[in-house]
């Protein structure tokens, strides 16, 4: 099974390695003084790059200067058209507020990222533990709800799941990411490896199961027929699991 409507080709490492590299030194020409840090960051940073990843990169600032973003524009463009590059402009005063509000997603940044140019702002980041696991909650009773939402709705067109169940590997991943930090384990692995853990750690079977082939339909955008239904479903218990997962380690 695969889109068609997404171009299938991985980037060469070269190739991205190259276009990094010239990003870099364009966003130094045109910031200047107000550039801090580019960072690399979620699956390109791992080298764990599947079929339809982007590749995810802050552009981590002092000031956003409209006459100096004009200039990065061409560049930025170029980026984006040659490795699917997805950059957020981060302002240095935004970083705290940032990564309070949107804790589970700078938690996962925080796990997994690599520097490319300048000083590291996330080493010293430390991500609030009660904002981490009140988000990490939303996102878990969010997804959960979704997802048998989506089962309703294109269960009877299983090829139509596959999307469904690649794009709750995100969340699920870093959610699982958060609730090993929570639960006060020391968390140096992948948010991927850290939902394999819990998953393992669950002795569900049927968790073990959904979550090996979560993997095999991000990487290789294939899904077996008839596993579709059963997958979606497993991942929204699976999803209710860490969820009272993290509450059962908040009441402790």
């Amino acid at each position: 099974m695969t889109d068609k409507g997404v171009s299938m080709v991985i980037v060469e490492t070269s190739t991205l390695n190259a276009v990094l590299d010239e990003f870099v030194q364009e966003a130094q020409r045109a910031f200047g003084e107000d550039l801090l840090s580019v960072i690399l960051f979620g699956s390109a940073a791992e080298g764990r790059m599947r079929q339809q990843s982007d590749v995810n990169l802050i552009v981590y600032l002092a000031d956003f200067e409209q006459a100096r973003v004009d200039e990065f524009r061409s560049a930025l463009r170029v980026c984006h058209s040659a490795i699917r590059a997805s950059v957020m402009f981060l302002l240095r005063d935004e970083l705290p507020e940032a990564a309070r509000l949107f804790a589970v997603k700078f938690n996962d940044i925080k796990a997994r990222h690599r520097m490319l140019w300048g000083n590291d702002p996330f080493a010293s980041l430390v991500i609030d533990k009660a904002e981490l696991r009140r988000r990490t909650r939303e996102v878990l009773l969010n997804l959960s709800i979704r997802l048998r939402e989506r089962y309703a709705m294109l269960s009877l067109r299983e090829e139509q799941l596959g999307p469904v169940i690649s794009e709750a590997a995100s969340p699920l991943r870093s959610a699982a990411l958060a609730l090993l930090d929570l639960q006060g384990e020391t968390v140096d692995m992948s948010p991927r490896d850290a939902l394999i853990k819990v998953a393992q750690a669950s002795q569900n079977p049927g968790f073990v199961s959904a979550v090996e082939v979560l993997s095999q339909v991000r990487e290789q955008q294939s899904l077996e027929v008839g596993q579709g239904s059963r997958v979606l479903l497993q991942l929204s218990a699976l999803a209710a699991y860490l969820l009272a997962s993290l509450n059962a380690a908040e009441a402790l």
